[in-house]
C-alpha cells in the first residue's frame, strides 16, 4: 500500500470517528440540559453557542494551520474533542456550559480546516473530488448512526457513561494520528505565509462557490426547523424517513459527483445539482402526502450532496497552498452561517405558509445556480484524468 493511500484511509477513518462523537453530542446533549434544570431557551443558546464559536475560531486557526501544518491542527482538534465531552460531567451551571460549548465549538473548526486541506494536500486534481466524495461518506455514515447510539447509551446508561464513550470515541483517533504523514513542503512553501482574508474574499474561484453553497444550505437549517411541523399539518407521520432518504442521497450524490467532475469538471456536476435541490423544494410546496415528502428527500439530498462536494473540491482546485486554509475557513463558515439563516429569517414565513417558505428556498437555490452559471469565471480545466492513468492517492 502507498504511502499517500494509507495516509487518505487513516484520514477518512479519523474523520468518521470524529463525526461520530460529534452527532453523539448533537442528539443527547439537548436531553441533558433539560435533564440538568435548564429550560428550551437555554437549550438554543448553548446548541447555537458550539457552531457560533465554530465560526469565530476558523478564522484565527485557517493560519495556524499553515503556520504549524496541517498534523499540528488535528492535534489541536484530537484533544478538544476528547476532553471537550468530559467537561460536562461537572456541571457547574450556566456560564459554565457556556465555556464549555465555547472550547468544544473549537474541535469542530480544527477538525474542519486540517482535514479537508490535508486531504487536498494529498490529493491531485485527477482524483480529489473522488476523494471527497468518500470524505462526505464518511460523514455522512456519522451522522445517520451516532444520534441513535448516543441516546441509546444515555438512555439505558445514563449520562456519565454516554460523556465517557463520546470521549472514547475521539480517543480511538490517536492511533491514526500518530500513522498519518502530512506531506512534506519544500523551502519555497515554507516561506509561504496565509493569505489576508480580503484577498481570498476577492476571489471569484472562493466567494462565488461559498455564496452559492450559502444559498442551498438554508435548506437545511429550513427542513430541520420547519419541515417536521409542516408535516405534522398534512398529517404525516413518517417523518424520520425524509432524514433517512436524505442521508443515503446525500451520500451517494457526493461520491457521484465527485468522481464524475474528476472526469468533467466541477461545473458540469453543479449546475444539475442546484436544479435537484430547485425541484425537490417545488415538490415540498404540494405537499400532501408520503409519496412527495420522499420525493422531496431524494431530490434535495441527491442534489445537496452533489453540489457541497463539486463546490469544495473546486476552491480547492482553484486555490493555492498559502490560500487553501483561508478558502477551507471561509466556504465552511457561509455553509454554517447558512443553516443558521435559513431557520432564522424564515420563521415569520413559516408561521403564514410552509409551502410558502419552500417556494421562497427553491428561488433562493435557483438564484445559486445563476451565479454559478455568470458569475463564475471561465473555466479552461482540461480533463487531464480523464486521458492519463492517475496513480496518486486511492
Amino acid at each position: 500500500m502507498k504511502a499517500t493511500t494509507r495516509d487518505i484511509i487513516l484520514l477518512l477513518l479519523n474523520t468518521a470517528l470524529f463525526f461520530t462523537a460529534n452527532q453523539m453530542m448533537v442528539a443527547v446533549l439537548p436531553l441533558y440540559i433539560v435533564f440538568s434544570g435548564g429550560s428550551e431557551q437555554i437549550v438554543g443558546l448553548l446548541v447555537g453557542l458550539f457552531s457560533v464559536s465554530a465560526v469565530v475560531f476558523r478564522g484565527y486557526f485557517a493560519k495556524l494551520s499553515d503556520s504549524y501544518g496541517r498534523k499540528w491542527l488535528l492535534n489541536v482538534a484530537i484533544f478538544t474533542s476528547v476532553t471537550g465531552p468530559l467537561l460536562y460531567l461537572v456541571n457547574l451551571g450556566f456560564w459554565y456550559l457556556c465555556l464549555v460549548r465555547i472550547y468544544h465549538g473549537a474541535s469542530l473548526a480544527a477538525f474542519m480546516i486540517a482535514s479537508q486541506t490535508l486531504l487536498a494536500d494529498l490529493s491531485t486534481e485527477e482524483n480529489r473530488g473522488r476523494l471527497f466524495g468518500l470524505y462526505g461518506i464518511a460523514t455522512g455514515l456519522a451522522m445517520a448512526a451516532a444520534p441513535s447510539f448516543g441516546q441509546y447509551v444515555a438512555v439505558n446508561f445514563g449520562y456519565t457513561i454516554f460523556f465517557s464513550v463520546t470521549a472514547l470515541c475521539a480517543l480511538l483517533m490517536v492511533p491514526g494520528q500518530i500513522l498519518v504523514k502530512e506531506r512534506q513542503r519544500g523551502p519555497k512553501v515554507e516561506e509561504l505565509t496565509t493569505v489576508a482574508l480580503k484577498d481570498i474574499i476577492c476571489n471569484r474561484w472562493v466567494l462565488i462557490p461559498s455564496l452559492s453553497l450559502l444559498c442551498i444550505t438554508m435548506v437545511l437549517g429550513a427542513t430541520s426547523s420547519f419541515l417536521p411541523l409542516h408535516s405534522t399539518q398534512v398529517g404525516i407521520a413518517e417523518m424520520g424517513l425524509y432524514f433517512a432518504v436524505f442521508s443515503l442521497t446525500y451520500m451517494a450524490g457526493g461520491y457521484l459527483a465527485g468522481a464524475i467532475s474528476d472526469k468533467f469538471g466541477r461545473k458540469v456536476v453543479v449546475l444539475p445539482s442546484f436544479l435537484l435541490v430547485v425541484l425537490g423544494l417545488l415538490a415540498l410546496t404540494k405537499l400532501t402526502g408520503l409519496a412527495l415528502l420522499v420525493l422531496g428527500g431524494f431530490l434535495i439530498g441527491l442534489g445537496f450532496g452533489a453540489a457541497n462536494t463539486a463546490l469544495l473540491v473546486l476552491v480547492m482546485d482553484k486555490t493555492t497552498l498559502a490560500e487553501r486554509s483561508q478558502s477551507v475557513s471561509f466556504f465552511n463558515n457561509s455553509f454554517d452561517l447558512g443553516v443558521s439563516s435559513g431557520a432564522i429569517l424564515l420563521g415569520g414565513v413559516a408561521a403564514r405558509s410552509f409551502s410558502l417558505v419552500w417556494g421562497i428556498l427553491a428561488a433562493i437555490a435557483f438564484f445559486g445556480f445563476m451565479l454559478i452559471l455568470f458569475a463564475l469565471p471561465k473555466d479552461n480545466w482540461a480533463r487531464r484524468s480523464y486521458l492519463a492513468n492517475s496513480s496518486d492517492g486511492l
